[in-house]
Formats: C-alpha cells, sequence, structure tokens
C-alpha cells in the first residue's frame, strides 16, 4: 500500500517556565505548534541559500567558506513557520498573535511576517526561547545534533 498523507501534528504546551517567571493572573500561557510540511522546511532551508568562498591570492590552497545566519533569525523563523495558537496579550489586553481557523478547522497565527516580527520582537528572550525550544519539541528534523541531517 502506498504512503498515505496524514495532517500535521499539532501540540499544545504550557510555557511553565515564563508562567513561573511573569505570572499568569489564573490561566496557563500556552502555545500550539504545527509540525513543519515540506514548505516550512524549504522556506527555513532558504536561509543557507547564499554562501561565499573567498580564496587567497597569497596562500592557492586556502579557500574560506562564509555564510551569515544568525542564531535568533532562524528561531524567529522556525516559530513563524509553525506557531499555531498563542494566548499570551500585549500590554492592552489583545492578541499578541491573533490567530483564526484554517480550511481545516485547525488554528493558524493570522498575522503578516512583518506583522509577526514586530511582536515577536516585544517579547521577552527568555519567553521566545522557551517558544521556540516547543518548536524544536514538535519538528525534531530542525533540532541540530538531536535529529537534523546536515
Amino acid at each position: 500500500m502506498p504512503l498515505k498523507l496524514i495532517a500535521p501534528v499539532y501540540k499544545t504546551f504550557t510555557l511553565e517556565r515564563s508562567d513561573e517567571r511573569y505570572g499568569n493572573d489564573g490561566e496557563p500561557t500556552t502555545v500550539t505548534i504545527r509540525q513543519a510540511t515540506q514548505a516550512q522546511h524549504e522556506q527555513r532551508q532558504s536561509l543557507w541559500d547564499t554562501i561565499e568562498r573567498k580564496f587567497s591570492d597569497l596562500n592557492p590552497d586556502e579557500v574560506t567558506l562564509v555564510q551569515h545566519v544568525p542564531m535568533e533569525v532562524l528561531k524567529r523563523l522556525e516559530v513563524y513557520l509553525t506557531l499555531a495558537d498563542c494566548n499570551i496579550t500585549t500590554e492592552s489586553g489583545d492578541p499578541m498573535f491573533p490567530s483564526r481557523q484554517d480550511k481545516d478547522g485547525n488554528p493558524k497565527i493570522a498575522l503578516s511576517k512583518a506583522k509577526f516580527e514586530e511582536a515577536w520582537g516585544l517579547l521577552p528572550p527568555d519567553v521566545a526561547e522557551e517558544i521556540h525550544q516547543k518548536v524544536l519539541d514538535v519538528n525534531i528534523i530542525w533540532s541540530g545534533r538531536r535529529g537534523e541531517v546536515s
């Protein structure tokens, strides 16, 4: 029997470290992360599109490869590609990452990439790190030594 595609996995996590540090007014802070598809994986891989090769005039056998992929940019993109829902609110009580249902009834962040990046930039770094860790828990292939094949 040939492979039959199944819907991507969605998993909801409580941000326990963030709640412990910042409080939660009685309702736990949660994020729902979606398993990446090949389309999201390709978007992520596009960060490595440019590799610069430098040859030395002084030593013809010396070649230097230069690649610029800041880790925080990678983390932000991975979260953008897979965050489906999040109940963190702004200071005024509005959803920081508003979501809506997709055609299959699953949650999906309803922000442009620019608006997402703006909201992401407002988070304390430790909260952003905890959210990113949940992304890696669902998307093992992106988690370095734990799963990604070079």
